[in-house]
């Protein structure tokens, strides 16, 4: 049985669970992995396909991300890295 809550941290997690499956379904079958850096990360991100993390977007979070989170392995290691920055709101 799945608990369901109106609680904001529930929804909050929700929407990151929701952002990264979407993340990881656009970029399965693109050939883009390994991603080196932003610049490339942010060419891969779907033009005029909105892909929000909460209120904000995947090509918002990548501002976010550093070198240290590169290169990217493939599109789960991508989901992971972008929803870690994902704000959640309490």
């Amino acid at each position: 049985m799945m608990i369901t809550t109106n609680h904001p941290l529930y929804e909050a997690l929700r929407d990151i669970q929701e952002f990264k499956l979407r993340l990881v379904e656009y970029f399965k079958d693109k050939d883009v992995f390994p991603i080196k850096n932003k610049v490339e990360l942010a060419e891969a991100l779907p033009c005029g396909i909105s892909l929000p993390c909460g209120e904000i977007e995947a090509a918002e979070l990548v501002k976010l991300l550093t070198d240290n989170d590169f290169p990217i392995k493939d599109p789960e290691d991508l989901a992971m890295k972008l929803a870690n920055k994902c704000p959640i709101k309490q």
